[in-house]
């Protein structure tokens, strides 16, 4: 009897740590595919709106290029319905609906039947107020530089259970990020290259001190000619000639042939940039435009065609 009663104890202990291993199994296996979370998802957006969700969303609408990126960076491509007519990265991307350009269209939109929207508010102001009337969540994030970017990134991951992989990708940005500032940073001071980032050429155009593409050429290593000037303004022909950048970073030449308008410009013969024959063009324009999960590999691609000799 005594030994009858020690076996059933030894069995039921058995039995209950197999239990207690297979629990845990299927927690592990649950929580793989993102954090898992109980309650309210509750965040504040770039646009001061609080944003509340009771679950995490399954169809999800992009309003921006940028923001496209981060969803399909999060591992979200399969939870996007629909994306604008300039989303185009990654090439999975081709596959989503498109709903309109970057305003939108709000019977597309509310067809779709989003459980979430991503969107800017500088550049979706009206949908966006439309769309909350309707009681579409909407997201607003406004990366407009790099610190912007990480915020980005960790609104959305946490909005949409992916923290884990948010992390991931904040933590290789930055170590990327690294790598190239320690490369440059063996460049002294009165050695680095002066740029003139050229936005647009008629009239022309550049990018001043507190813009996106400044901040990548300054972590670059370089040095931006117009960074006394606030964001994106015209500037004259006399001025660069004066300045006489190293470099020109004219990745926004589009349809035009840039070197060829550069060469014609008077007194532009004379510019370091031009007689070295240091034109910047052959770099992803949306690459250096927009602020997303690629802009580590943005300042790593300017330092490249900056210091070709560190890389």
């Amino acid at each position: 009897m005594l030994y009858r009663k020690r076996h059933t104890q030894i069995t039921a202990i058995l039995l209950l740590l197999i239990f207690v291993l297979l629990l845990s199994g299927c927690q592990q296996q649950n929580t793989a595919g993102s954090d898992m979370t109980t309650g309210e998802i509750v965040v504040t957006d770039d646009s001061g709106t609080q944003l509340k969700l009771d679950k995490y969303p399954e169809r999800i609408i992009s309003l921006t290029p940028n923001n496209t990126e981060i969803l399909f960076a999060l591992g979200l491509g399969e939870r996007v319905v629909g994306v604008t007519t300039y989303c185009d990265y990654p090439e999975e991307v081709s596959q989503k609906a498109r709903i309109g350009d970057l305003q939108g269209n709000v019977e597309e939109i509310v067809a779709l039947k989003p459980d979430l929207v991503v969107a800017k508010a500088v550049l979706n102001e009206d949908i966006v107020s439309k769309l909350r009337k309707l009681d579409v969540p909407v997201l607003c994030v406004d990366p407009e530089s790099i610190d912007g970017v990480y915020r980005s990134i960790e609104l959305i991951a946490k909005v949409t259970g992916t923290d884990s992989n948010g992390d991931k990708i904040i933590s290789e940005m930055k170590a990327k990020i690294s790598d190239v500032q320690q490369k440059v940073a063996e460049i002294p001071e009165e050695e680095r290259l002066k740029v003139f980032i050229e936005v647009g050429n008629d009239p022309l155009y550049t990018a001043g001190g507190d813009t996106y593409v400044d901040e990548l050429v300054r972590l670059a290593g370089g040095i931006n000619i117009a960074s006394d000037i606030t964001g994106y303004q015209m500037y004259s022909l006399e001025t660069v000639v004066k300045c006489n950048p190293d470099a020109i970073l004219a990745a926004d030449s589009y349809y035009v042939d840039v070197k060829a308008e550069i060469n014609k410009r008077p007194g532009w013969d004379t510019v370091k940039a031009v007689q070295k024959g240091h034109i910047i063009t052959d770099i992803d324009t949306n690459l250096v435009n927009r602020a997303g999960p690629r802009s580590a590999m943005a300042v790593e691609t300017v330092a490249q065609a900056l210091y070709p000799d560190l890389f």
